[in-house]
């Protein structure tokens, strides 16, 4: 006979047992301030939580891949190699806000896309049904903007080892 104060086991762990995740809006805000790369690595960070290695490592993979193809579009539209008004007569880059923005809205919509895809169920029901516990949106935002930092300062090293960055002198910077 079983007492009567004895708890009946659920199937459903207890929420303090559940690794925490990134939410949608969490992603959405890292690929906002720190580029595609940091939304994929959130979205391989979800899945490595969840014990989903290989998910992890082919978003992080594909991320790679995405982000390169994105750049290599944006930068034949806009860059200083394309037919852009924005480009002088010099070779600089003129930059349009308007176009960044616009450029860094279709990051976010492509990537909050794709997180609905792969993993929007998931993250559902993570947080409906198990009272599972998400990020906090800021811990996101930071996640974002040490991406930024890195991504920039690895590709300032690959451009200044492959001779790509223009000479800054007394004149340019008077220009």
């Amino acid at each position: 006979m079983t007492e009567p104060n004895t708890p009946t086991p659920s199937s459903s762990p207890d929420s303090s047992e559940l690794p925490r995740l990134y939410s949608l809006s969490g992603i959405g805000f890292a690929t906002f301030f720190g580029s595609m790369l940091a939304g994929f690595f959130l979205l391989a960070v979800n899945y490595h939580a969840l014990g989903m290695k290989k998910p992890a490592a082919m978003v992080i993979g594909a991320g790679i891949v995405a982000f390169c193809i994105y750049f290599v579009f944006v930068m034949s539209l806009m860059g200083p190699g394309s037919s852009n008004p924005a480009v002088s007569d010099a070779g600089m880059l003129e930059i349009n806000m308007t176009q960044a923005i616009f450029s860094n809205v279709v990051q976010v919509l492509f990537l909050l896309g794709v997180t609905h895809l792969l993993q929007g169920g998931m993250l559902a029901t993570f947080k409906d049904e198990l009272k599972g516990v998400f990020h906090s949106v800021i811990r996101s935002i930071f996640v974002g903007f040490l991406a930024y930092i890195g991504l920039a300062s690895v590709c300032l090293i690959v451009l200044s080892a492959l001779g790509l960055m223009p000479e800054a002198s007394s004149a340019n910077l008077a220009a």
